[in-house]
């Protein structure tokens, strides 16, 4: 039987660098997170912004699973699907310290149609509107909120084969984070050797080094005013700062 894994990570918590490790590294089928690049373009061309992915996600979740981004389901309900019984399936979950990924957010800001460019500390206090495949509620007091419901989604993985990972420690390391995954499937190697993906992902004037860089020496700290610490910190649920060992600043 084929060994299986499905992500499930918010916005900018480096899942497409993850994918590109294992690829590069196991021999393993990721479930399909994303839509396939025909529905991105008749998108584009139709009517609406979002639901054309939607209605995907919603057609296909008995095979994909859902979006990457989407909020987990219930452990009763995942279990009524056929491929969830597969005990070659494993799940991984990414999650990213609250003060980072607020900053990525707001750099692209994904699904939001924003007249203009607001400030940080704006943003921190605007509603956020989701999209159907986000599966939770369509407005969301803050963006702080999308961070909440999606992190404590995870917990509903906890009765299936998984693994919680940080995107910090993804980062610090990959080849150790390779070889967890090998360990838990004992899935083949593509080679003997590591081989890490140091191209970015998203820009092209930045690469795997900046990255590391920028978040294990937490320089996204420099961008932080004492106000969007204080409206992060009203925000955030401090009980999963805690269990994913996070300093609250």
């Amino acid at each position: 039987m084929n060994k299986l894994i499905k992500i499930y990570a918010e916005r900018n918590t480096g899942t497409a660098y993850l994918i590109n490790i294992i690829q590069l590294n196991l021999r393993v089928a990721l479930l399909r997170g994303v839509v396939p690049e025909s529905i991105n373009i008749l998108q584009k061309i139709i009517p609406g912004k979002e639901w054309l992915r939607d209605l995907y996600f919603n057609l296909t979740y008995g095979s994909t699973l859902g979006w990457e981004h989407t909020t987990v389901k219930s452990s009763d309900e995942l279990k009524e699907y056929p491929i969830t019984k597969n005990n070659n399936i494993l799940f991984i979950t990414i999650i990213k310290n609250p003060y980072s990924w607020a900053l990525s957010l707001y750099r692209k800001p994904w699904h939001q149609y924003f007249s203009a460019k607001i400030k940080f500390e704006e943003f921190l206090q605007r509603r956020w509107v989701t999209v159907g495949r986000d599966n939770t509620k369509k407005i969301l007091d803050n963006p702080m909120e999308l961070w909440n419901i999606k992190n404590n989604s995870y917990s509903q993985l906890k009765n299936f084969k998984s693994l919680n990972l940080k995107t910090e420690g993804i980062l610090a390391k990959p080849e150790t984070t390779i070889q967890k995954i090998h360990q838990i499937l004992s899935i083949d190697k593509r080679c003997n050797q590591f081989k890490n993906y140091e191209k970015s992902t998203r820009d092209k004037t930045k690469d795997n080094n900046y990255y590391r860089d920028y978040y294990l020496n937490e320089k996204w700290k420099h961008e932080l005013s004492k106000e969007s610490i204080s409206l992060i910190n009203k925000s955030i649920d401090m009980t999963l700062m805690k269990q994913f060992d996070y300093k609250v600043l």
